[in-house]
């Protein structure tokens, strides 16, 4: 059952380096949340600032095979025995991420977490306009890595039943 719903997830990791662009540099977010979704795998983080950072939690996801009833997806793969039994929902993937100095709108020096391998990478955010954002998430440099495209959201259809901390 992981193994499916982590084919359905496969690309959090990558798209919550996505959330909280439309901030300008020099702020994080404005004590806003934000919701950005991957259209494809129909899932959603929630951006907001934690630490003075950026910050994206997993909010709502879809399953799209059956699952015994009180099902809860649990990041099985972490590294740290002690969080295997966490849930995915409401999950931290991104922290630590700061304004670029480099650019307005984009975002740099952050971690971001994928619940798929158990790994954490470091990206780069960059703005594309106000409602979509696309994101580099890499090993070492950003040429070794992975883009993908989010759109903002306003609302969330299904929150799933966990909530960030």
């Amino acid at each position: 059952m992981y193994s499916q719903l982590m084919r359905i997830i496969h690309p959090i990791w990558l798209a919550a380096l996505a959330i909280g662009l439309s901030a300008p540099a020099g702020a994080v977010t404005d004590n806003r949340v934000e919701l950005w979704k991957n259209d494809a795998q129909g899932w959603v983080v929630e951006a907001r600032e934690c630490n003075n950072a950026l910050c994206g939690f997993l909010v709502s996801y879809r399953m799209v095979h059956p699952h015994p009833a009180g099902y809860i997806p649990t990041d099985e793969l972490n590294p740290d025995p002690a969080h295997r039994d966490t849930p995915l929902c409401g999950l931290q993937l991104i922290g630590g991420f700061k304004p670029s100095t480099r650019k307005d709108g984009d975002w740099d020096s952050g971690w971001v977490y994928n619940p798929d391998s158990g790994k954490t990478y470091a990206g780069a955010i960059a703005k594309v306009n106000d409602d979509t954002v696309k994101l580099r998430a890499y090993i070492g440099i950003p040429l070794i890595g992975k883009t993908l495209i989010l759109h903002r959201v306003a609302d969330v259809p299904m929150r799933c039943a966990a909530t960030p901390k």
